[in-house]
């Protein structure tokens, strides 16, 4: 038997159900249930990409796999969990496109704004990872291991070095931020002149 074919077929009469019963109700309820309907299509959508053979067949021995989903999707991820960090990228994306006049972010200010967050930063002096407690101890003025990109090999950059550089991109991917940054010096510094490095 083809589990995830199976569950594909289950979730999809399930789900064509669960359309014919929305579109039965009024505006009011229709609202209501907004968040519901998103994430039971996300789930009809996305499900079979994202589960092995073992998952289907575990989800299939339940009476209501399209609902139990639906609802830990809505508990995990819903509009009553916080999604600080994600509005705040958001908002700060935003910055960024409409903010030509405005000075860049350093790393200072980025850090700051999402305290408590765990970064992954590409820089001129290498890469640099940076936990919770890392980028606390990074604006309390302690230095940091960057990597150059060469297994085994390692360097100590000063805390002022990081915190002054100037965020080029910012993403969030998995709970961690990954930042491109460069030096106020290539910020202010016409591309042909020649930067030093860290």
């Amino acid at each position: 038997m083809n589990y995830k074919n199976e569950l594909k077929k289950k979730i999809s009469a399930d789900y064509e159900r669960r359309v014919k019963q929305w579109m039965s109700s009024d505006s009011a309820q229709l609202v209501d249930a907004a968040e519901t309907i998103a994430a039971a299509r996300l789930i009809r959508d996305n499900l079979d990409d994202a589960i092995t053979t073992q998952d289907a067949k575990f989800l299939l021995g339940l009476d209501d796999p399209l609902g139990y989903v639906t609802d830990r999707w809505i508990s995990e991820n819903g509009a009553d969990n916080s999604h600080k960090e994600e509005l705040q990228h958001c908002v700060w994306t935003i910055q960024q496109d409409f903010g030509e006049g405005q000075a860049p972010a350093t790393v200072r200010d980025f850090l700051m704004e999402h305290k408590g967050g765990v970064f992954s930063l590409m820089t001129p002096c290498g890469y640099v990872s940076l936990t919770e407690a890392q980028a606390e101890s990074l604006l309390d003025g302690h230095g940091i291991k960057s990597h150059p990109g060469v297994a085994g090999v390692s360097m100590e950059v000063s805390a002022d070095e990081i915190l002054t550089q100037t965020v080029k991109s910012a993403n969030r991917q998995n709970g961690v931020w990954y930042l491109l940054t460069e030096s106020p010096e290539q910020t202010q510094s016409p591309p042909e002149m020649e930067v030093s490095m860290c």
